[in-house]
């Protein structure tokens, strides 16, 4: 595996106020839900699935910024309202760090045209990458995971879903060297239990042909096809 190699990125004050603002109008797509992510290594593999919840406050750390001056919520929403300014973005590690990150996010967030790989079955290893999921393309990944531990002990609560919780301007490629396609993504509101709305799905009607053959505790998580389905 060749080394990655960073660019030295500069952003100007337009620029950053730009890319935040239209980064933060693609996120909204998926605030405050939870989805499903159905993925696959070919047409005999067996479905993998894997639930993130993308909460509103997750924006400003994927960004790779630490406010100064406001909090996680209020800086995504001055993003997504186009009001965020230069004094707002504090870098959480460096200055390139940030502008690397915000120069990656849109794409990233464009699950369409993303592939995905779970932590256990990677093969190329990286100091970074201590996610269980990663979604990503040619311009990095976003890596998922429990940050929240039960109470009183060290264990992550597997009752509370997964979020996104890093984004590293890596190619997936120098990850894993072959990550699987995203078959299906399922979107629900957080409080519901049930998906009834298909986000995307690799080829129309194929979910509905190939429904049987997911994991029984998925089937049972999706409503009966209606007019969505």
């Amino acid at each position: 595996m060749k080394p990655q190699i960073h660019r030295i990125i500069k952003l100007t004050e337009t620029q950053l106020i730009l890319k935040l603002h239209t980064s933060a109008l693609m996120y909204s797509i998926y605030a405050d839900t939870t989805l499903l992510f159905i993925f696959s290594k070919g047409k005999e593999s067996p479905y993998g699935t894997y639930e993130a919840t993308f909460y509103q406050y997750n924006f400003m750390h994927l960004a790779g910024i630490k406010s100064q001056t406001m909090s996680a919520q209020k800086f995504y929403e001055a993003c997504l309202n186009g009001t965020i300014k230069i004094e707002d973005c504090s870098p959480t590690h460096s200055l390139n760090n940030m502008y690397e990150k915000i120069s990656v996010i849109n794409n990233l967030l464009d699950f369409k045209h993303s592939k995905c790989y779970r932590i256990g079955e990677k093969n190329l290893i990286t100091k970074d990458n201590d996610f269980e999921l990663a979604t990503g393309n040619s311009s990095g990944v976003i890596g998922y995971d429990h940050r929240i531990s039960q109470k009183g002990s060290k264990k992550l609560n597997r009752n509370i879903n997964a979020m996104p919780t890093t984004l590293l301007a890596t190619p997936i490629t120098q990850l894993v060297s072959n990550p699987e396609k995203i078959m299906f993504i399922l979107q629900k509101p957080i409080q519901e239990k049930r998906y009834q709305k298909i986000l995307y799905e690799i080829k129309k009607g194929l979910l509905r042909e190939n429904y049987s053959l997911l994991p029984r505790n998925i089937q049972n998580s999706i409503c009966c096809y209606n007019s969505e389905f």
